[in-house]
């Protein structure tokens, strides 16, 4: 088990590592990533005509694409503990205007405005449990009347049983064989940072915090999308 104390750090350099080869790995280690994506840009919903969104973990700004799509009026923040990774976003909306960059633990660092909408995938299970509640404390806080928070992660198998098929429907669907030996590397290093909740547990979190029509709305094995509104 990493130590708290050292646990962002490593995030951070680990996460750095390989971020040109980043959106290609995704697809081969991510079951069903499109329809992740795709989901939770649908769920996405606002009648702001150009909501603040604000994306947790943005990386290279993939999932941020599938929600510009819907929202190209939208201000987007992207926030990631990783400069190579968000230099990457950079280069995928360098056209764009409306968007801004925060490289910082998004645990830590205070923010300035609410948001319409956050969103957040595959980064909130490396925290350890009391964070997660933490962070979805201040999600909550940050959000304005009628937000909505959609977090596409990971989840722990509510028993061994089920832990044990969601790990063989993983080794099932990926497709290590497109992967180079350093790419695995990197991928299994990432993985010993893995902490994830049951879904369960999660759900509860959002209640007892006061998000409305709290619902998981999409869900294959392990992964799956949350949703709660203020």
């Amino acid at each position: 088990m990493v130590k708290e104390n050292n646990r962002h750090e490593i995030l951070r350099e680990k996460f750095g590592q390989g971020a040109e080869e980043y959106d290609r790995q995704r697809k081969y280690i991510i079951p069903r990533l499109d329809d992740l994506y795709h989901i939770l840009a649908d769920l996405a919903s606002t009648n702001t005509q150009r909501p603040r969104i604000l994306d947790l973990g943005a990386g290279t700004g993939l999932l941020t694409a599938y929600i510009y799509d819907r929202y190209p009026q939208g201000h987007f923040t992207l926030l990631d503990i990783s400069e190579e990774m968000l230099k990457i976003a950079k280069g995928r909306f360098k056209k764009i205007h409306h968007f801004s960059y925060v490289v910082a633990d998004y645990t830590e660092h205070d923010f300035d405005e609410s948001f319409d909408l956050i969103v957040s995938s595959l980064s909130i299970h490396h925290l350890k449990h009391q964070d997660k509640q933490i962070l979805y404390q201040k999600i909550y806080d940050l959000l304005n009347p009628e937000g909505i928070f959609l977090n596409a992660d990971q989840v722990l198998g509510p028993n061994p049983a089920s832990e044990k098929e969601y790990q063989r429907n993983w080794l099932e669907n990926i497709e290590v064989g497109s992967l180079s030996k350093a790419e695995k590397k990197i991928i299994l290093d990432r993985m010993q940072l893995d902490n994830p909740a049951t879904l369960r547990e999660n759900l509860k979190w959002l209640i007892n915090i006061g998000y409305r029509d709290v619902d998981v709305f999409y869900k294959y094995y392990n992964f799956c999308i949350i949703y709660g509104k203020k």
